[in-house]
């Protein structure tokens, strides 16, 4: 009877931690969809203009191409951009296995320093232009350099308050999930589609970077950092 009740009691607690953990994954990722949505209805129009990056360097989509000319584009697009994304996996798993962890550091804060200053200056000046918001050039960068820089020591220092480290990593990824949204609509949907089979064949494949760079960690009995799996 006793045995019969531990076992209630232990089965009980996984699941409340479960739920917890399902809970914490769910909200930021609730919040981040939601506005995006709100970015979009407020900024997406029929005349927004579409960005040109590496997303679409090989393929630039128009409304005169044919229904086929675009689907072989987006997939020609989503190829370029997944074999970039995994020689500069692999690149960042062999500084990895090298131990060139502070390069590794200052190379991700770089990245989020990027997202944050130049992505969110660009989606800032849509949304000053869209409310009419009277503000000077100089105001504009003091604020953009403050809010990038208090991002990348929020996600990069332990220091920082919890909530705020979180409230930037949605920041970055409503700003990188919006990003998505200015690409072409064909070249969009086949990114999706490929960063997903990328993402499973990542991790799955003996030959995956993600793959790698675990049982590499596991091997030396060392903790993958938090910010590099980010």
């Amino acid at each position: 009877m006793a045995e019969t009740r531990r076992t209630s009691s232990s089965s009980t607690t996984v699941l409340d931690s479960l739920g917890e953990e399902i809970v914490r994954i769910i909200t930021p990722v609730s919040i981040g969809m939601f506005l995006v949505v709100i970015l979009v209805s407020i900024l997406n129009t029929n005349d927004s203009p579409t960005i040109s990056t590496i997303a679409n360097i090989a393929y630039d989509e128009t409304t005169s191409d044919s229904s086929w000319d675009k689907f072989l584009g987006a997939l020609l697009n989503s190829l370029s951009f997944v074999v970039v994304v995994t020689f500069a996996t692999f690149f960042l798993v062999l500084l990895f296995y090298f131990r060139c962890i502070t390069f590794l550091k200052l190379y991700m804060a770089f990245s989020s320093f990027v997202v944050l200053g130049f992505l969110g200056g660009e989606i800032s000046i849509f949304l000053i232009q869209h409310f009419s918001v009277p503000v000077d050039c100089i105001t504009f960068l003091v604020v953009l350099c403050n809010f990038a820089v208090v991002g990348v020591c929020a996600v990069f220092m332990s220091k920082m308050a919890i909530f705020v480290t979180q409230g930037y990593l949605v920041v970055i990824g409503i700003l990188v999930a919006y990003w998505f949204t200015m690409l072409p609509e064909w070249t969009t949907w086949a990114m999706l589609v490929a960063m997903a089979l990328y993402d499973l064949a990542a991790v799955l494949l003996p030959v995956g970077p993600l793959r790698l760079l675990v049982e590499l960690a596991m091997s030396r009995d060392e903790e993958i950092p938090l910010w590099f799996m980010s």
